[in-house]
């Protein structure tokens, strides 16, 4: 697969253009694309696709778009859905910007190495990747804004080009080429200077001029300026007749020794393309004052190799020399102050000792005055604050600054134009190949998943990579696995650091920030070290502290800005994993265990309070349960309607998930229970399944230590439907017996009703419907004796279901509308949309063709607004069917393909062995009936493997009729009798219908 952005947006396939329909899939790739291998969040999603104007629907919209991508891409491995947005898997070369990037920057390698003969072929072979302008074809706000980023990059890579021919002495070979290239960009200085260096080496220097003229008048007619100062120089070269130099960024006078301060290039740097691309801005910009780029990040995540690496890159951008200090600002003992740091960059730019000025306002004056015609690099590293690098800016707007620092320097933006650039850890593949490039390729290789999980042991930070490759590679005999194994069994911070200089370790880089910021803040700090994460937000950390908002707002801020934590979507708080452990070992090394466990226990209460709150209101059947002794006077969020609620849970999930398992190991049984029985409908809601049963095997340990039988008895339900979903029916129907069988034992009614509506729910996936009915008709039976209507409907539902089945549809009806007015009544919208499908599921039985659309059109709009996706799976598959009654098979096909994806991305094996056997009776309608074979044994495969005897019967008579259509007719009877022996004992329909083929 190769990604085609440097021009009209293209995909192509094995030598291939595919075909990419419409402006706004063009803009999603797009977008996919220059982000690649990196999560878009859906919100620059959202913007990119509809600018402010986003419609209220634009999240199902949005994954619509992202189906038909992925439809295009053939495989959802290509992109990746995450809770916060999107990932395009891009492998190396595999898109053509990725390609133009890594060309050009080695390029400009062999340049500043003086090989200019290999620099041009580089920059030719790049530039044959373009095509037109770039994104064409997208949203005019992405062309006018990314687009043009682009362009300027492959100006500037012409640019380049340029340079080296113009060394290589193709001086006449140029001119036409260049003359076109100043009509096209009338205000490109650098592409008119290379024009007259060309005509005045070739002998035309009367032409040389001219240009100059040209492009003073174009400057001052659309600008109001006059040519910057290398147009300038070159000028007065020609009219002196002084020699020009090879290439025009030679051309400024040097007056002065030129300053080569950079430090050494950072040996094997890796990866941050797109830290080098956001850099490589700063070169092409030409703004009226100088440009500055501020890199800042975390400690240990690489912002002085970035800047140093791209300054070695670019040094021949930059002949009048590069300046380079460090302001210590985060190093052990007193930052530089602006005085000294003027007398080292004067005394860099070859000031005399002696004739440095005492004063600070002097210094400041003389080294503007010697920047002011010259054009340089400054690199400003580790600084602490804005009121450090103010001083030190130049004021020529031909020299380039780049500050790296551990604060966001907020101030600075205020008072200059900033360019930020900020650095997170490395993605996986980075971190890998990183440590490849230390330990060698063939070394890591050889053992690449050691590779992988040291990486992420090491957070995907460069300076705990670097550390741990360092002890590696120190034992070049250790395999990779045994170190892994050992550093797991220790604290990674003590691991990474280096015995004799620890102050080289991750650990006091990490220090430098906290010993800078005031206690209150640290205590903060160590509270989010106790969370047990992935992030954090703000009200639990008020919870856990008992402290004001406002208090811990302010100190979110400073933590911040420090990049001890960083701010997330939907204004949550996170710390990389080092950090975390950092700061859980400060909370353990300052805070007694008392302390700890007083704020984790408040941080379970509010967590169960308000997750109790969001459920009552997402589904208004939760199950009642009375509450373990919480603390109380929380600032709890309210919720107003299911889309609230929804969104709070889906937004916090994975914390619910890390808070279950935090109390388990603190021994909180009752908020482990508590907390799974309560999201019980939601885990069936969203389809998590492997982490229902992962935290109901927690609930179940925890509620009988608790010696709690009400509670086992809950769990054990549970158990039984999260069993249900994963199509392990025996172990659902043992749990629910257990349950059932524990109900009456304790003589408890409410208990007992419960867990009949449960067992006979799963009878319906087990075949036995006759039991199914018995079981929720004695539900329905002592549910009104203790007048819980709420219960009644539940097992109605059920109930309704089971009467379908046998084919018993007016009964069916009946039971089902009941349902749908009570779900209407009371707001379920959830159960609202499943029964939608049920009774549409009952009208497409009886024929009624017109009704059944409807319900299911209801069904699919219902369920996409509440983002149930199952739901809408299972609507969208019966509109599939109804199309292929009425004849509408290519539209049936892309309702059950579409169906199909919703399934297998939430892993229901159940549904898709549904939406299989529909799409391959589909497949028969078309006559593709060896497609049509092959989709019906993918679904009776998975009845098979989840031992779903109805299914086992469907798909078994679905395959027969496949083998039938392509006159396999021997093979098609002995299914169909293996299917009329599994279907015809349930006393359903299909039997008979099956009966007329033997």
């Amino acid at each position: 697969m190769e990604y085609r952005i440097l021009g009209p947006v293209d995909l192509w396939r094995d030598g291939r253009s595919i075909s990419i329909v419409g402006q706004k899939q063009r803009t999603l790739l797009a977008v996919l694309v220059l982000k690649a291998n990196q999560v878009v969040s859906h919100d620059r999603l959202l913007t990119a696709l509809w600018g402010t104007e986003i419609p209220a629907s634009s999240r199902k919209l949005l994954h619509n778009h992202v189906w038909s991508l992925r439809r295009l891409l053939r495989t959802a491995t290509h992109l990746s859905g995450m809770p916060t947005g999107y990932r395009l898997n891009v492998p190396p070369g595999g898109s053509d910007l990725e390609t133009f990037t890594a060309g050009t920057r080695a390029a400009r390698t062999s340049f500043a190495a003086g090989d200019h003969q290999q620099a041009a072929h580089q920059l030719r072979e790049a530039l044959a990747l373009w095509r037109g302008p770039a994104l064409a074809g997208t949203r005019d706000e992405l062309m006018l804004t990314d687009g043009a980023a682009l362009d300027e990059l492959r100006v500037a890579a012409l640019a380049d080009r340029i340079d080296a021919d113009l060394a290589l002495d193709r001086h006449a070979d140029l001119i036409s080429e260049l003359r076109h290239l100043a009509v096209e960009h009338p205000l490109q200085e650098r592409l008119r200077g290379q024009l007259m260096t060309a005509l005045h080496r070739s002998g035309r220097t009367a032409e040389a001029l001219e240009e100059y003229r040209i492009a003073r008048h174009h400057l001052r007619q659309e600008l109001g300026l006059e040519p910057g100062q290398e147009l300038s120089d070159l000028h007065q070269m020609i009219l002196t007749a002084a020699p020009v130099g090879d290439v025009v960024r030679s051309a400024v006078l040097q007056r002065a020794p030129v300053p080569r301060q950079l430090p050494a290039d950072v040996a094997r740097f890796t990866g941050r393309d797109e830290g080098l691309r956001e850099l490589d801005l700063l070169v092409l910009d030409k703004p009226p004052a100088v440009a500055i780029a501020v890199v800042t990040g975390a400690p240990g995540v690489g912002k002085t190799a970035l800047a140093t690496h791209w300054a070695h890159q670019v040094a021949s951008e930059f002949p009048d020399g590069q300046l380079y200090l460090d302001l210590r600002g985060y190093s052990p003992g007193e930052p530089v102050t602006n005085a000294q740091a003027l007398y080292q960059l004067l005394y860099g730019l070859g000031v005399a000792q002696d004739a440095i000025p005492s004063g600070p306002g002097e210094r400041e004056a003389l080294y503007r005055s010697l920047l002011a015609d010259r054009r340089l690099l400054v690199v400003l590293d580790n600084a602490a604050k804005a009121d450090q690098i103010r001083p030190l800016l130049p004021g020529s707007s031909v020299c380039r600054v780049v500050v790296t620092s551990r604060d966001s320097l907020r101030g600075l933006a205020v008072t200059h134009d900033v360019r930020a650039v900020t650095l997170d850890v490395m993605s996986a593949e980075e971190a890998v190949a990183l440590l490849a490039e230390i330990l060698g390729r063939e070394r890591v290789a050889r053992e690449e998943a050691a590779a992988g999980e040291l990486a992420q042991l090491c957070g995907y930070l460069p300076l705990a990579l670097r550390l741990a490759a360092a002890q590696l590679a120190e034992q070049p005999d250790m395999r990779m696995v045994d170190f892994v194994a050992g550093f797991i069994g220790q604290n990674r911070l003590t691991a990474l650091e280096v015995e004799g200089d620890p102050s080289v370790g991750v650990r006091d880089a990490f220090n430098s920030s906290y010993r800078r910021i005031a206690e209150r803040h640290r205590r903060i700090f160590r509270l989010m070290g106790l969370h047990p994460g992935p992030d954090v937000g703000v009200e639990e950390i008020v919870a856990m502290a008992g402290e004001s908002r406002r208090e811990v707002d302010s100190a979110m801020r400073v933590l911040a800005a420090a990049h001890l934590v960083h701010r997330g979507d939907g204004g949550r708080y996170a710390l990389h994993d080092l950090v975390w452990l950092y700061a859980r070992d400060c909370a353990h090394a300052h805070d007694d265990e008392s302390v700890r466990r007083t704020a984790l226990f408040r941080l379970f209460d509010w967590f169960l309070q308000t997750t109790k709150a969001a459920m009552d209101a997402l589904y208004t059947t939760t199950v009642q349960v009375d509450l373990v002794n919480v603390s109380g006077g929380y600032e709890l969020p309210a919720f107003d309607d299911f889309d609230a609620a929804a969104a709070w849970l889906d937004a916090r999930y994975r914390v619910l998930m890390s808070v279950i398992r935090c109390a388990a190991r603190h021994g909180a049984n009752a908020h482990v229970w508590q907390l799974v029985e309560i999201l019980d409908y939601f885990f069936y809601l969203r389809n998590h399944v492997d982490d229902w049963l992962t935290s109901l095997e927690l609930a179940l340990r925890a509620v009988r230590e608790l010696e709690d039988r009400d509670g086992e008895g809950r769990v054990l339900n549970a158990l039984g439907a999260a069993n249900l979903m994963t199509g392990r029916m025996p172990e659902c129907i043992d749990f629910q017996q257990q349950a059932l069988d524990l109900s009456r034992a304790v003589g408890d009614l409410a208990s007992e009703a419960y867990a009949l509506n449960r067992i006979g729910y799963s009878r319906l996936w087990t075949g036995e419907f006759k039991q199914a009915i018995a079981d929720s008709v004695r539900a329905i039976d002592l549910y009104r004796q203790q007048d819980n209507e709420q219960g009644e409907i539940s097992a109605t539902v059920t109930l309704g279901i089971a009467y379908h089945r046998v084919g018993r549809y007016t009964e069916a009806l009946h039971s089902l509308n009941r349902c749908l007015d009570f779900d209407r009544a009371h707001g379920n919208r959830s159960d609202e949309g499943y029964t939608l499908v049920l009774v549409g599921d009952v009208y497409d039985s009886l024929q009624s063709s017109a009704t059944a659309l409807e319900f299911y059109e209801r069904a699919v709009r219902l369920n996409q607004e509440i983002g149930q996706r199952r739901f809408e799976a299972c609507a969208a598959n019966g509109i599939g069917r109804v199309y292929r009654k009425l004849g509408r098979l290519a539209e049936s096909v892309d309702r059950h393909l579409y169906a199909l994806e919703l399934v297998r991305e939430g892993c229901d094996r159940i549904s898709e062995c549904e939406v299989l056997m529909d799409l391959g009776h589909c497949y028969l309608a078309e006559g593709e009936d060896q497609e049509a074979l092959t989709t019906c044994r993918q679904a009776l495969d998975i009845a098979d493997s989840i031992a779903d005897r109805f299914l086992q019967g469907l798909a078994r008579g679905a395959v027969a009729d496949a083998c039938r259509a392509l006159g396999r007719t021997a093979e098609a009877a002995s299914l169909s009798r293996e299917a009329l022996d599994i279907l015809e004992p349930m006393g359903v329909p299909q039997a008979a219908d099956i009966a007329k083929h033997l």
